[in-house]
């Protein structure tokens, strides 16, 4: 369980353990203002590095591509490197060619692999962010509309 979730049960129990106002109509409750005013202001202090948490989640992610894309260049360069030294050999000219293609070919399918992959992994983790975040900031709207309501 999240602090933010923690704090949201807190700020749930702290209403639903509020008293029944005497001359209020029905559902109305008496609840610690201070105490749901605190809960309230931890969780938007806490919602800020939630935001950074998915802002170096991003750049993780972009991190990751890069050095993937780093990484298959490395691998062409060295296959073309190697094509290179295969085709000075006169008498294996044709077989460097076919070797190259197939190193170079799997170094791409390789690269697009690895992005496609951190791609995926990536798009994930910041939709689960996403999800908590907007689930995190509609209880705390449903709670102030809530509060709000009651103290009308």
């Amino acid at each position: 369980m999240t602090e933010v979730e923690r704090l949201l049960d807190c700020l749930e129990e702290e209403i639903r353990s509020g008293k029944k106002a005497v001359f209020a109509g029905s559902g109305l409750k008496q609840v610690d203002e201070f105490k749901c005013l605190e809960y309230i202001n931890q969780i938007r202090n806490m919602l800020p590095s939630t935001l950074s948490e998915a802002r170096v989640v991003l750049q993780d992610k972009n991190d990751i591509l890069e050095n993937a894309r780093g990484t298959a260049n490395s691998i062409i360069a060295e296959a073309q490197q190697q094509a290179r030294r295969m085709v000075d050999e006169h008498a294996v000219v044709a077989e460097a060619n076919r070797v190259a293609e197939g190193i170079r070919n799997e170094a791409i399918s390789y690269a697009d692999r690895v992005v496609n992959d951190t791609y995926q992994y990536l798009c994930s983790m910041t939709d689960d962010a996403y999800v908590k975040l907007n689930e995190a900031v509609q209880a705390v709207i449903n709670t102030r509309r809530d509060l709000d309501n009651k103290m009308r």
